[in-house]
């Protein structure tokens, strides 16, 4: 069945004769014969559909709840008072007026003070009310701040609707605002997006956005090197894109340099009127003040890089991301003097800002405990239960809507059950179970019901984890529900898969192939995984605490992973061997795995106070 993609309400339009009569009603208190006689035509009264003084009240009374569902959206401060007045069926002066002003709207084009319930489906206002947007002015704030894809994070707004919606608001661009170019072109950057920084004006633009005037842009930079870079770079921003193509095979460290050296260029240029290859080492003091208070107007909530409300900032700084941001920086001016693009490095100079390191630096509290971990995830546990359901009792269990009503709930609960057993038994990391291939599994032949995965974890080395049985099997059933062939030990499809993808350029570009399927995007791996441990902790069926709900509902990719080296270090695994599983550099990481330390000096101090 199609989707149905007609959302928007029909505009009612209620004439003064509509609004005379409601408020001779309610002041006056007419009688229904009285009002039709003063105000209303017969050819008015079949527009209408009404038939008699009957039709006439059901009419006004559908007209008056109507107006009072819009003046509570728009201010909820009015909802006692409308609500008494309607219960009591006491109208005061200003009430009435309220109303008629409620009314007014119906009569011309949308603003952005209206709620959106007066003007969308009481569904569609719904899942608005419940990604925050309240006001037609925050619907168009947010087409602003996350350009095409503003509808993703909202529940039942598909492609189909947003579509709908943006030919529905461009009619009224007269008193919304014009649509912003960037919901319609999500992947492109044309070059009227591109914004010049200096320090005379208030924009703001991230790097793929930015242009820099040729006295700030660094051709002329007083650090640059007087021999020829080994690079093609004329200027401060062809050095920062040469700096992170290095980095291009990792994704996670290109986003993270890019972010940190495209705050620095813009605080150069716009707060020290410096190029970047200028700045000396009482420059890069001053940013290191600069990132401990940063000035409102550069922080912003998270937006699309296209977004005219984009800002450098999300939050202030903690000193630990201060820190990153020295280091990156350092980094990126030591490789411009590799390359002979700059003749010295002024952070070299500079200090680290202060950092003071936390008593347990990693989350481990985040870990289940071993006991919900079982009930969870052992044999016969809430995983266990959930697969052996069948797809109409799940279906019924969970109920879903819209394109998710269609999805094998069945199949979904068997992809949750191998990715859950497979971080919770490996200890790996998200993006090491995103990019694990079938073809580096293999059984350990050395011992029988153990196997081996290889991992290409951080600094991009290679490390061996061991699974059980269980989780194989696990991984066999949801390959079945894939229709691939599990038991062909050579292929190199991803070991987790969705079960099903959209059959739509964004969700095909964003879902990498190989072999014959395709794999999760690191993200959607972690929103399965936490969507499925809240449904857990949602479900009354189960027998459950409320600690055990809460724990499930605060849990997350990274807290199965501290599931499992809680877990294995208390049950005497060697460190040395935890450490190696996890891939942890120090053995000092892995030591906070342990509780031995803690327990003995509560046990010394207990002792020392008995005797007190």
């Amino acid at each position: 069945m199609a989707q149905h993609n007609n959302i928007a309400l029909p505009v009612q339009r209620f004439t003064r004769a509509d609004f005379t009569a409601l408020r001779a009603r309610l002041a006056s208190k007419l009688p229904a014969e009285t009002v039709l006689r003063l105000y209303y035509n017969e050819d008015e009264l079949d527009a209408r559909g009404i038939a008699g003084a009957a039709g006439l009240n059901r009419f006004l009374d559908a007209m008056r709840d109507d107006l009072i569902a819009r003046l509570i959206d728009a201010n909820p401060k009015l909802a006692d008072i409308l609500s008494h007045a309607r219960q009591k069926n006491i109208w005061s002066k200003s009430a009435i007026d309220y109303l008629v002003n409620a009314a007014d709207m119906t009569l011309m084009a949308p603003r952005l003070s209206d709620p959106v319930s007066a003007w969308f489906l009481p569904i569609a206002a719904k899942r608005f009310k419940q990604d925050g947007i309240l006001l037609m002015g925050d619907l168009m704030r947010c087409l602003r701040s996350r350009g095409a894809g503003w509808y993703r994070p909202i529940p039942c707004i598909g492609q189909g609707k947003a579509q709908r919606i943006i030919q529905w608001l461009q009619k009224y661009a007269a008193t919304l605002g014009e649509i912003p170019t960037a919901v319609f072109h999500e992947d492109v950057v044309d070059a009227h997006s591109f914004v010049v920084i200096s320090p005379g004006t208030t924009a703001l633009a991230p790097l793929d956005r930015m242009l820099l005037t040729a006295s700030l842009n660094g051709e002329a930079g007083l650090n640059r090197h007087p021999a020829r870079p080994l690079i093609e770079a004329r200027h401060d921003l062809d050095l920062v894109r040469a700096f992170l193509y290095k980095h291009r095979e990792n994704d996670k460290t290109y986003r993270a340099y890019q972010k940190e050296l495209e705050r620095f260029v813009l605080w150069c240029v716009k707060q020290r009127n410096k190029a970047v290859s200028s700045v000396v080492v009482e420059d890069c003091e001053a940013y290191k003040d600069f990132m401990a208070a940063l000035p409102a107007d550069w922080i912003g909530k998270r937006c699309t890089r296209r977004s005219a409300d984009w800002r450098p900032f999300a939050s202030p700084l903690s000193a630990k991301s201060r820190k990153y941001a020295v280091t990156v920086i350092r980094t990126f001016f030591r490789w411009a003097i590799d390359v002979r693009y700059l003749s010295g490095n002024p952070w070299a100079a500079v200090s680290d800002p202060k950092n003071e390191q936390a008593m347990r630096p990693i989350q481990i509290e985040k870990a289940l405990p071993e006991a919900l971990w079982a009930k969870v995830a052992g044999e016969g546990g809430l995983l266990d239960q959930l697969c052996a359901h069948s797809l109409a009792e799940l279906q019924q269990r969970y109920p879903l809507r819209g394109a998710a009503a269609t999805f094998p709930m069945d199949a979904q609960w068997r992809l949750a059950r191998a990715a859950i057993l497979l971080i919770g038994n490996t200890g790996i990391r998200r993006e090491e179970a995103t990019f694990a291939t079938r073809d580096r599994l293999k059984p350990y032949p050395e011992l029988p019901g153990l196997h081996e995965l290889a991992v290409l974890g951080k600094r991009l080395k290679w490390r061996e984890v061991f699974m059980p049985d269980r989780v194989v099997a696990a991984l066999a059933a949801h390959w079945r529900d894939r229709g691939e062939d599990f038991d062909f030990p050579l292929s190199p499809s991803f070991l987790l898969s969705p079960v099903i993808i959209p059959e739509t350029t964004l969700s095909l570009d964003k879902h990498a192939t190989l072999g014959t399927g395709r794999g999760f995007s690191v993200e959607g791996l972690y929103g399965l995984i936490k969507k499925s441990l809240l449904r857990l902790a949602n479900d009354a069926q189960f027998d459950l605490t409320e600690m055990e709900r809460d724990a499930l509902k605060n849990a997350g990719v990274h807290a199965l992973r501290h599931t499992y080296g809680t877990n294995a270090v208390a049950n005497d695994v060697p460190l040395d061997v935890v450490q190696q599983t996890l891939g942890h550099t120090s053995l000092a990481t892995t030591t906070i795995y342990t509780q031995g330390e803690k327990k003995r000096k509560a046990g010394e101090m207990g002792r020392f106070f008995k005797g007190k």
